[in-house]
């Protein structure tokens, strides 16, 4: 699986970025987006599941067209939305998780936001859930867990399950590197530390897949 961030929004219009339709993609956001579905193409994935929020869904269709594979829009990929706390988030996209190994896609994108992208991560990493965010200072986030992965703006993690282990890496980020906004304003580095950067792998043993029914297919 592919886990894809979207590219970089564009705030001028004052939607907030946790309801639909929220900001679409700026002209960067499209140019990274255009820089992942390129280098998506290495993985040949048969889908692409997208947020409905429309920088997400359009990151989406960019890759979609790219490689020629339908996208599939869903609501539990949405944002982290502020009425939810980062367990609820962890839960859907555990649920989201399941149900994606229970069918039978031996590969596919999945373009959506970097929380939901990180509570992912740590479900199928088995790794534990924190309170790394803190409301009301954007820029005190502890680190720990998949929090140590560089999500900037259209990166891609590459999620590889096998019978009895997953693992986990960060593949790709484009041009320019863009990993939050403060005060609507892009910002080159991100508020914490990130030992390894995109060098940084994560490999658990998965004996939980057994309890959703997975099997690898035969190679």
């Amino acid at each position: 699986m592919l886990l894809v961030r979207h590219g970089l929004p564009d705030y001028r219009g004052g939607q907030p970025g946790d309801e639909c339709p929220g900001p679409p993609l700026s002209e960067v956001g499209r140019l990274q987006a255009l820089q992942a579905a390129a280098a998506l193409t290495t993985f040949a994935p048969v889908a692409v599941h997208s947020s409905p929020l429309s920088r997400a869904r359009q990151t989406a269709e960019l890759i979609g067209q790219r490689l020629r594979v339908p996208v599939r829009v869903d609501g539990e990929l949405r944002e982290w939305h502020r009425t939810e706390r980062l367990y609820e988030v962890s839960v859907r996209m555990a649920r989201w998780l399941v149900r994606w190994l229970r069918g039978n896609e031996s590969c596919a994108a999945v373009v959506a936001h970097a929380s939901p992208l990180l509570a992912m991560l740590r479900s199928a990493l088995y790794l534990p859930h924190v309170g790394w965010h803190k409301p009301g200072t954007p820029d005190v986030l502890e680190l720990s867990s998949a929090d140590r992965f560089e999500a900037s703006m259209a990166s891609i993690f590459e999620l590889t399950i096998a019978e009895d282990t997953i693992a986990a890496r960060c593949v790709f980020h484009p041009r320019p590197r863009v990993h939050f906004l403060r005060d609507k304003t892009a910002q080159a580095r991100p508020p914490w530390p990130v030992p390894g950067g995109a060098e940084s792998v994560l490999v658990r043993r998965a004996n939980w897949l057994a309890l959703v029914g997975y099997r690898a297919p035969a190679p």
